[in-house]
């Protein structure tokens, strides 16, 4: 269902950021990045690892590190590509900041979470987010539900739009396939919202972590695409006990 109108700055993004700690980059990153490219008709996504995050611990591989490996694993696909950004800006960092500092036009989508979009209106900045992005929430199954339906007419409201409760779907619609995309505009802003069904795959990184450390690989080479593999074990990444229960993303 899209009852997002004409947008003011133009039509549809040809263009998606994609977030995350990416720690390390595995399978069902890239099967949601393809279901995202696939849904959303893009030209061009970019992977962005997060440099310091702002409300969880510092995730004890690096930015660059975690950056190379992305580069790995998207070599040779068009349209795929990494951005720096957060790696290089100092502090925290905040998808306000970022987007700021990309400058992209016209606005991009940019993906996030269901489970993250509890939170939205209490990141730094959400404003700026909404008016420099088009905004992806993607639901799977097991998420975030009533809560993150909350936030949505939360956000409407911010937005100055005119739909109220009785317009906007239940999450569980999308999660069952009764609905696959539910798109709104968003006046104040200039861009819209979007959820977005998915059915990718489900990995735990902090398990993952847990398994690398663990020093079996028969318990997790599986679930990385095969540069990435090879980089945690010519490295030893991940083999220090303190990197093996961090969480993220």
């Amino acid at each position: 269902m899209d009852i997002s109108g004409a947008g003011k700055r133009g039509g549809r993004p040809q263009r998606a950021l994609f977030g995350g700690a990416f720690n390390p980059l595995h399978k069902g990153h890239i099967a949601l990045a393809e279901e995202i490219e696939r849904k959303l008709g893009l030209e061009e996504v970019v992977f962005v690892p997060t440099g310091l995050p702002p409300h969880k611990e510092r995730p004890a591989v690096s930015c660059e590190e975690r950056r190379h490996m992305v580069e790995l694993a998207i070599a040779g696909r068009p349209g795929w590509r990494v951005s720096d950004i957060e790696c290089r800006l100092p502090g925290p960092s905040l998808t306000s900041r970022t987007l700021t500092h990309l400058s992209l036009s016209p606005p991009p989508f940019f993906v996030m979470g269901e489970d993250a979009f509890i939170d939205f209106l209490e990141w730094g900045g959400p404003e700026i987010i909404l008016s420099l992005s088009h905004l992806v929430v993607v639901t799977r199954p097991g998420g975030a539900g009533v809560r993150a339906r909350n936030t949505l007419l939360r956000v409407l409201d911010l937005s100055e739009s005119f739909l109220t409760g009785e317009n906007v779907p239940a999450l569980d619609d999308l999660r069952s396939g009764r609905m696959v995309e539910w798109v709104a505009a968003l006046p104040s802003f200039g861009t819209t919202l979007r959820l977005l069904a998915i059915d990718s795959l489900e990995i735990s990184s902090t398990r993952l972590r847990s398994d690398i450390a663990s020093g079996n690989t028969e318990r997790w080479a599986h679930l990385l695409p095969e540069p990435v593999k090879s980089y945690i074990v010519e490295t030893g990444l991940y083999r220090e006990k303190s990197c093996g229960h961090n969480k993220m993303e």
